[in-house]
């Protein structure tokens, strides 16, 4: 029989307590550790498809305000064109205050006369809600300013893109990249309409027969001719190593096609079918028998639109100051954000 002293029983205890909390810490860390697993899984995890009728799910969006079309359509846009839920989109990677103020006022005239598309997106650098009004323009700072009031009045959802990731791995800030991070955002609709600013809107039903008047692409499906094979609409990938520019107008598409994996599509009017093609255009296409739907204008050397063979000139900038008044649209924007 070994007798124990007072000291090693006190030795024994301490060392027992010592490993039990060890083992309970560790066990906390581990549970801890597992959650954080989790969260950050779901994180990156592409969103199921949301329910027909629920809202829109990203965090850029303040609710939802999805476009219906079932009861709202005339008879012949069932009966020809595709039923589901649409956007317009305009973006800019550089923040130049005439091209913002022209970006309002198209989506003013969406809101403001009777658009059956209900939905209206602005995708911009997440760098210019970071960048200290101090460090930009007067003219830069003011344009913003009055882009958040008119988010509200006409209900534009602002999308701000982090572009970090892109840079870092050596893109520039371009058109193309800013849609190309920020197309994960569609998938709550079945197409988004990308048309190009500065531009003036001049028949709201023509633009909305893009969406309406022909079946769409859509997700790609080996059942449906329309989605691979598709008079109205060409495939054209996004190239951001390629081109900086975007097309005029681009249609894109957003899918999740489970297992993790998204499947983004894009395609361009067919310029060639009659009644289609001419849906958007420039000034050049303005004279005939039908005006277009969408009319983008041109720019010169410095980067300001031209006003030498545009008819539409006068108007376009009349208006702009209606909606961004007091702004000098002759300036240019900040290369340094």
């Amino acid at each position: 029989m070994v007798l124990l002293t007072s000291s090693t029983v006190s030795v024994i205890l301490s060392s027992g307590v010592i490993c039990i909390f060890t083992l309970l810490l560790f066990l906390s860390g581990y549970v801890l550790q597992q959650q954080s697993v989790r969260s950050i899984q779901h994180a990156i995890r592409p969103p199921q498809p949301p329910d027909p009728m629920a809202g829109l799910g990203s965090s850029a969006f303040q609710g939802s305000k999805r476009s219906h079309f079932s009861d709202m359509l005339p008879d012949q846009h069932h009966a020809q064109g595709s039923k589901g839920n649409y956007a317009y989109l305009q973006l800019l990677s550089s923040p130049d205050p005439s091209d913002i103020c022209s970006a309002i006022l198209f989506f003013k005239q969406l809101a403001t006369n009777g658009s059956a598309v209900q939905d209206r997106l602005f995708m911009y650098p997440q760098e210019w809600d970071l960048t200290p009004s101090s460090k930009m323009s007067k003219h830069v700072s003011t344009a913003l300013s009055i882009l958040r009031t008119a988010s509200l009045k006409y209900g534009i959802w602002l999308l701000p893109i982090d572009m970090t990731v892109a840079k870092s791995a050596g893109y520039a800030t371009t058109d193309t990249s800013l849609l190309r991070l920020g197309q994960i955002q569609f998938m709550q609709y079945d197409s988004v309409l990308y048309l190009q600013t500065p531009g003036l809107l001049l028949d709201i039903e023509k633009l909305d027969s893009m969406f309406l008047s022909r079946p769409l692409p859509g997700r790609h499906d080996k059942n449906r001719p329309d989605s691979y094979n598709n008079e109205a609409w060409i495939p054209m990938p996004l190239r951001p190593d390629r081109d900086e520019d975007l097309p005029p107008a681009y249609l894109v598409t957003v899918n999740n096609v489970g297992a993790g994996q998204v499947e983004a599509r894009g395609h361009v009017p067919n310029l060639k079918l009659q009644g289609f093609g001419d849906v958007v255009t420039g000034p050049w296409g303005l004279g005939g028998d039908e005006q277009p739907g969408y009319v983008l204008f041109e720019r010169d050397d410095d980067g300001h639109v031209k006003w030498a063979g545009n008819p539409l000139f006068g108007p376009w900038r009349a208006q702009q100051y209606d909606v961004c008044e007091g702004l000098d649209f002759d300036v240019g924007h900040d290369d340094d954000l």
